[in-house]
């Protein structure tokens, strides 16, 4: 069924690649609209892993950074690490019954799935690409509006909110935002959405950088610790819950102060880099001082991205990609007491 929507987006002008409709034909003008107006978009680069079962609750609790138990009525990002700390991927979880939801970029699905089912074991749990369920997007001031006409309730963050099978998240973001997860005919029923313009992949990623929020794929899996992507300060990270791979790494980051790069918001002229490009700062000449996480050509005509960077760099003031210097911008929650 997603197979057939994407044809459908295809053929509205949607412009494909890697099974992501990336945008419509004008991404500027997409990303001036998300942000500035209200848009909407079907998420084909994500994918989402159920799992199901009794001890589906305790196989995550003893996998992944946050504290499974805590999902309820509400969404709650999580890593999961290699047993060294570093991120595999990370997901967005939401809870219906026995039954998670785990959200995550499509290109690393696969391999995740079949590492998470190397650990089931004898658990009375089933992991599997829920390839019948759907993702939808909605942002800025008439989301919330547009969700009540079409019949859907208005979380507020970090709510879940249901009506059948469908599943309506609030996610951060500068104005409203939230994410609708039910099944893909139902789903695709709702397209498009009176009032919203339709945006790309590429809108929604610079909504994320906008709103601070990480993204790991396959070119930043196993890259950082996950303090690195500001995931404690995000409420990623139980640090009370009990063990799961990395844990004892991350708990020592945590406790001992130890953590010396973390993630930033800048911007840059020049062309847009993809994630897992190197960034440098005169203070460690010949040596990284940096990762780009995300980034995505900004409503000013600038890169606009995030980007893990060694804490003195940052502070001095002086990091650069490709010889272009980053100009350092706000991110919309406390960073400077955490460093």
């Amino acid at each position: 069924m997603l197979r057939e929507w994407k044809a459908e987006l295809i053929e509205a002008g949607g412009r494909e690649d890697r099974d992501a409709i990336l945008h419509y034909g004008d991404p500027q003008a997409e990303v001036v609209a998300a942000a500035t107006g209200s848009v909407a978009c079907v998420l084909t680069h994500m994918g989402v892993i159920k799992a199901s079962g009794p001890d589906a609750a305790s196989f995550l609790q003893g996998q992944l950074s946050n504290d499974i138990q805590a999902v309820q009525n509400t969404s709650q990002l999580s890593g999961y690490c290699t047993a060294q700390g570093r991120l595999l991927a990370l997901f967005r979880i939401m809870r219906r019954g026995d039954d998670f939801f785990l959200l995550l970029p499509q290109e690393i699905l696969a391999p995740t799935l079949k590492r998470l089912s190397m650990f089931v074991l004898r658990a009375k749990v089933t992991l599997s690409a829920a390839s019948d369920q759907a993702l939808l997007g909605l942002a800025g001031p008439a989301a919330p509006e547009a969700l009540r006409q079409i019949g859907l309730p208005v979380p507020a963050l970090p709510e879940v909110a249901t009506e059948g099978l469908m599943h309506v998240m609030a996610v951060p973001g500068a104005s409203p935002r939230f994410i609708i997860l039910g099944p893909t005919d139902a789903v695709r029923a709702l397209w498009p959405i009176a009032g919203l313009a339709p945006v790309g992949s590429q809108a929604w990623a610079w909504l994320d950088i906008d709103s601070g929020q990480p993204t790991i794929g396959s070119a930043t899996s196993e890259a950082f610790v996950p303090q690195m992507v500001n995931l404690d300060l995000l409420n990623g990270i139980n640090f009370r819950k009990g063990c799961y791979p990395g844990q004892e790494i991350v708990a020592r980051t945590h406790y001992l102060g130890r953590l010396k790069q973390r993630m930033y918001r800048a911007s840059f002229t020049g062309p847009v880099p993809p994630p897992g490009t190197t960034l440098t700062a005169p203070n460690l000449p010949g040596q990284p001082a940096g990762t780009v996480v995300e980034a995505q050509r900004g409503p000013d005509g600038q890169v606009d991205l995030l980007a893990v960077v060694q804490i003195s760099s940052h502070d001095e003031g002086e990091v650069s990609l490709q010889e272009a210097p980053l100009r350092f911008r706000e991110l919309p929650y406390p960073l400077a007491a955490s460093c």
